[in-house]
């Protein structure tokens, strides 16, 4: 499935194999990564519902345990599926940087063939005192929003009519409940609804 959106347009590619396979989908409750398990699920929707797509979650300090579920629940309705809670992978323990990387090895070994991770691109004054997470797609290691910024994703999920995320997906990286409004997610996440000229109406 190719999809083309926002000013200036970019292009991504939401590709699954062919054939069927056991696939895993981070779900940490923000905007990135709904969007991600909306657009996978349309797209085996569109193969015949050929792959088993489970998603999964890391228990980290911005409110995955709450938001992840919130997500799953609605973008799961939307395709009739029946609500399973995410499995819990990765090492919140480890350093912020290393639990993603921690989650995808473990998905592996729980024989996942391929698993996606919503990384979209995030600017400088959206990074302050982060260390990126370092990312090297392969043959089992997805990041297809990589090349969109925040107001892309934020368009997209207008474009398919999937305004309910902004109520029930949460970015603040201080907080786990609410929002602090000046952390990096915080920031981020205005700046995404600001570049569109709109005001996000999500408060959680």
């Amino acid at each position: 499935m190719i999809i083309t959106c926002g000013k200036p347009h970019r292009t991504i590619e939401i590709s699954l194999p062919a054939t069927p396979a056991k696939i895993g989908i981070f779900i940490s409750g923000g905007m990135d990564s709904a969007l991600l398990y909306f657009l996978l699920l349309r797209e085996n929707q569109n193969l015949g519902n050929i792959h088993e797509i489970t998603p999964l979650t890391i228990i980290r300090k911005e409110g995955s345990k709450y938001f992840a579920k919130l997500v799953i629940a609605h973008v799961n309705s939307c395709y009739n599926i029946a609500y399973t809670d995410p499995l819990i992978v990765g090492d919140n323990a480890l350093p912020e940087e290393e639990q993603v990387k921690s989650g995808v090895h473990e998905a592996w070994d729980l024989g996942f063939q391929m698993v996606y991770v919503g990384m979209i691109e995030q600017l400088p004054q959206h990074m302050i005192d982060w260390t990126p997470i370092p990312y090297r797609e392969s043959a089992k290691f997805r990041t297809p929003l990589k090349t969109l910024d925040k107001s892309y994703i934020v368009d997209l999920i207008k474009h398919y009519n999937q305004e309910a995320l902004f109520y029930i997906t949460h970015s603040c990286s201080l907080l786990e409940l609410g929002r602090c409004n000046h952390c990096n997610g915080c920031n981020e996440r205005t700046w995404g609804f600001d570049q569109l000229g709109l005001v996000d109406p999500g408060t959680i």
